[in-house]
C-alpha cells in the first residue's frame, strides 16, 4: 500500500516545497500564530457580490429584511452599505489566503458545507471585511470548481480510498459567486491535474491540506507492515 501512494506523497511535499511562492508548510504549522489581517485598501463592492452579501447577512441575522428568493440577488434590507476594505493577504489558521489575482496557490481553498466531512473545491476573487456593529467581520468571494457528475464520479478512485482523501473536480468554474464567512474556509488544498486519457475527461484532485498528516501517518504505517 505504502509504494502505491508514495508518488501522491511526493507530489504534496513538492506544494509544501518552501522555494516556491505560495503557501508553505510553515504557514500551515505553525502554532504560535495569531490571525491577522495586513494592510488593505478601501473599496466599493460590485453589485453582484453586494447582493450575495445582503442574502447572507439576512440569513445569519446580521442584517434585518427579507429575501424574496433564493440566489436571486431580490433582497429588500434595512440599511446596506457598498464600501469595504479588501485584502490581498489573509492570514487564517496558520495559513496564508489570497485573491486568485494576487495568488493562484494561495486562492485555492477547501469549503465547509453543512458538516466537516461535506465540502468542495473553490478559488478566492476577493477577501474584504464589512462593518458588523462595533467590528468588522472577514468575508471570501469565491468561485466553486465544477463538481463531477453521478455517472463522472464512479471513475473518481480518491472517494472510495479515505487515507488518501480528497476528490477529483473540474478545471471548470461555476458562473455565479458565492460569499461566505470566514470560519467556512478550513484549509488550502494541493492541486493534481490529469488530463482525458486518465479519466476520461480533464479534471483535478484536490487533497485537503489538513488531511495531510493523517496521509503520512497512514503511509508510515503501511510502510511498517
Amino acid at each position: 500500500m505504502g509504494y502505491r501512494l508514495r508518488p501522491f506523497v511526493d507530489r504534496v511535499e513538492s506544494f509544501l516545497n518552501p522555494t516556491i511562492k505560495g503557501t508553505v508548510f510553515e504557514n500551515l504549522s505553525s502554532v504560535g500564530m495569531q490571525r491577522d489581517i495586513v494592510e488593505g485598501e478601501e473599496c466599493w463592492l460590485a453589485k453582484d457580490v453586494l447582493n450575495r452579501l445582503e442574502e447572507l447577512l439576512v440569513s445569519t441575522g446580521k442584517l434585518h429584511g427579507t429575501r424574496q428568493g433564493s440566489r436571486s440577488g431580490d433582497v429588500q434590507c434595512t440599511t446596506t452599505y457598498a464600501k469595504a476594505r479588501q485584502y490581498s493577504k489573509y492570514i487564517h489558521r496558520g495559513a496564508i489566503y489570497s485573491p486568485s489575482s494576487f495568488s493562484a496557490r494561495d486562492s485555492y481553498v477547501v469549503v465547509a458545507k453543512a458538516t466537516s466531512l461535506d465540502w468542495c473545491a473553490g478559488t478566492i476573487k476577493q477577501i474584504f471585511t464589512y462593518p458588523s456593529g462595533q467590528s468588522s467581520d472577514i468575508y471570501f468571494v469565491l468561485q466553486k470548481f465544477g463538481e463531477l457528475s453521478d455517472q463522472e464520479a464512479l471513475r473518481d478512485p480518491y472517494r472510495r480510498y479515505p487515507l488518501v482523501g480528497g476528490r477529483l473536480y473540474h478545471p471548470e468554474l461555476d458562473d455565479e459567486i458565492e460569499v461566505v464567512p470566514s470560519h467556512k474556509i478550513t484549509a488550502h488544498f494541493a492541486h493534481t491535474p490529469y488530463d482525458r486519457k486518465e479519466f476520461g475527461f480533464p479534471c483535478f484532485h484536490a487533497l485537503p491540506l489538513d488531511k495531510v498528516g493523517t496521509l503520512a501517518s497512514g503511509l508510515s504505517s503501511a510502510n511498517s507492515l
